[in-house]
């Protein structure tokens, strides 16, 4: 009777609460809805659901995040799981279903001991075991149970747990939380990488024969710097529960030179080969068949080295790198291989400017000349300029100069007056030239100069220009400027047409500078102008007398007071 008196005075409390709280009942009737919804989903999040763990109510269910936040929960993965090769464990979620006279969607956890307890079906140990196996196993029973249905078994969602990498890695004093699909390679990541990566270790790690101690007792080596250069998976497998990650330092090296696209060294395991080399340098570089190669190898117990030839380059036939791939190796061998640098060569030559059909072309080295690639271009266009035409071999222009390199850098530390004279002409020679420009007369070419119809190379340009029918005056000119070009004319004839000197005119320092070779040439009345020539004329350098008499008084007086001083001793 007295519960029933608290409960009553307990209820009328609750309804004058209710009636006082700003809360309303509709309110109130929405909240637990959502709470009821949000229980729900939390329920249907794969391997929450583990029936006989735990009582109704007793369990420790986090709230996890709803909708994107639950699909990044999920486990990346690099392929399907392979049931034959799936090792089960603690905490991977299986899901039972069976249809047909009914239906039951089963969903368990294999607990901490290993073991899978399966409602109304039964408790099965399949820790250690394949998902293979323990599909068969479960299904097995289920059929016997449930004889008229059908039964399907999947794996639900995988577990989490934790792996151990020891070694020369920089992180190896903790454990590392895997799941697992999680590789070799992403486990020694997580680790924070081999100690050589950091440059921390005083030699190279052990990329190709990393340890893997499993929990049964037995071990296996892989080779991930192979798996890196050739996407061999099997070099790099999954890491189970057990599993501890070992990574040495290397003991032995092998080196390869040459045409390869990754040159050094490399570990060398018992039983490489030329082939395995290779294929660690990621090939040989190009198609182009082997011209050299060959092994420099320690004699046993020496310093002294001797020659293994694998190909020479007076070999009768076209040798590739599958020839020599099954070649063993030893430690410290060093193999130099090269490839024949001419092999299916395409050589062009570029035609620039007033050709009839400009662009690239292909050329046959040693035979193609001038003449027959301009014929085979389409031939000069009626506005050509033979005299500007010129051929530049580009291969030329990549040579450094180390004198004028030399000079430059002076110049540019502390300017022209530390450079003798010499240097100083030097300098400005080489900068004015046109570096890689052939020495070809155009118009002796066209004229049937064979002396001009030189044999052209692989990545030549010719240029030939249009026709400059002006004549360029510019510097200190009444009227500088463009004029129009006469044949014949000479100096003083175009002169006098830009208006003759300005005031400040430096007349010793004219030049005529020819359009055809670059060259100045003092200015002379008489000289034959050509077509694009440029006529300069400089400023006269400003001079101020007044600090030219005063240097004069002071350097005069200085001197007679050194007379007089040597008179009086």
């Amino acid at each position: 009777m007295r519960r029933r008196w608290i409960g009553a005075i307990a209820a009328g409390c609750g309804v004058l609460f209710t009636l006082a709280s700003p809360v309303g009942a509709q309110e109130l009737e929405e909240l637990v809805d959502e709470s009821e919804r949000e229980e729900a989903e939390i329920r249907r999040i794969p391997g929450t659901k583990t029936p006989g763990f735990m009582p109704e109510g007793m369990d420790s269910r986090l709230r996890l995040p709803e909708d994107e936040g639950v699909q990044r929960l999920r486990i990346a993965q690099d392929r399907e799981i392979d049931p034959d090769t799936y090792i089960v464990g603690p905490g991977d979620v299986l899901q039972l279903y069976i249809w047909g006279e009914f239906d039951q969607d089963i969903r368990f956890e294999v607990n901490p001991e290993g073991q899978a307890l399966v409602p109304t079906i039964g408790t099965f140990k399949v820790a250690g075991k394949t998902l293979a196996t323990a599909k068969q196993m479960i299904g097995d029973v289920a059929h016997e149970k449930y004889p008229s249905v059908e039964i399907s078994l999947t794996l639900q969602s995988m577990r989490f747990f934790t792996a151990y990498v020891t070694g020369a890695v920089l992180e190896s004093e903790r454990a590392h939380v895997i799941s697992p699909v999680t590789r070799v390679s992403d486990l020694i990541e997580k680790a924070g990488g081999f100690l050589d990566d950091g440059k921390v270790a005083k030699q190279p790690t052990a990329r190709r024969s990393v340890k893997i101690l499993h929990q049964d007792g037995s071990a296996e080596e892989v080779d991930l710097a192979m798996f890196l250069s050739t996407g061999d998976i099997r070099q790099n497998p999954y890491v189970r529960m057990g599993d501890v990650v070992h990574v040495g330092f290397r003991k032995h090296q092998i080196f390869v030179y040459g045409t390869v696209n990754a040159e050094g060294s490399q570990e060398f395991r018992a039983g490489d080969t030329v082939g395995d080399l290779l294929r660690l340098a990621q090939g040989v570089a190009g198609s182009a068949p082997l011209a050299h190669a060959e092994i420099w190898r320690f004699v046993a117990g020496t310093d002294s080295i001797t020659v293994v030839p694998l190909v020479t380059e007076d070999s009768d036939r076209l040798h590739t790198s599958a020839d020599i791939a099954h070649v063993p190796l030893q430690p410290k061998d060093m193999l130099f291989i090269r490839s024949r640098s001419d092999w299916q060569q395409t050589p062009t030559v570029h035609a620039h400017g007033e050709i009839l059909y400009t662009g690239r072309y292909r050329i046959v080295e040693g035979k193609t000349r001038i003449r027959d690639f301009i014929e085979q271009a389409g031939g000069l266009t009626n506005r050509a300029n033979l005299l500007e035409a010129r051929v530049i071999r580009t291969k030329y222009r990549a040579i450094q100069d180390p004198e004028l390199a030399r000079l430059q850098d002076i110049v540019a530390a502390t300017g022209l007056a530390d450079l003798i004279p010499e240097e100083r002409a030097y300098l400005k020679t080489k900068q004015r030239e046109e570096k890689g420009r052939l020495t070809i007369d155009f118009q002796l070419l066209f004229e049937g100069d064979e002396t001009q119809n030189i044999l052209l190379k692989g990545g030549d340009v010719i240029h030939v220009p249009q026709q400059r029918a002006t004549v360029s005056m510019s510097g200190q000119f009444l009227k500088p400027g463009l004029l129009n070009f006469e044949e014949g004319r000479r100096a003083a004839y175009y002169l006098e047409r830009a208006g003759g000197y300005s005031f400040d005119a430096d007349k010793g320092g004219a030049r005529l500078i020819r359009a055809r070779t670059g060259q100045r040439e003092a200015y002379n009345a008489n000289l034959i102008v050509l077509p694009g020539d440029e006529i300069w004329v400089p400023e006269k350098e400003y001079r101020d007398w007044w600090a030219l008499v005063q240097g004069t008084m002071r350097t005069t007086a200085e001197a007679l007071t050194l007379i007089l001083l040597v008179r009086a001793i």
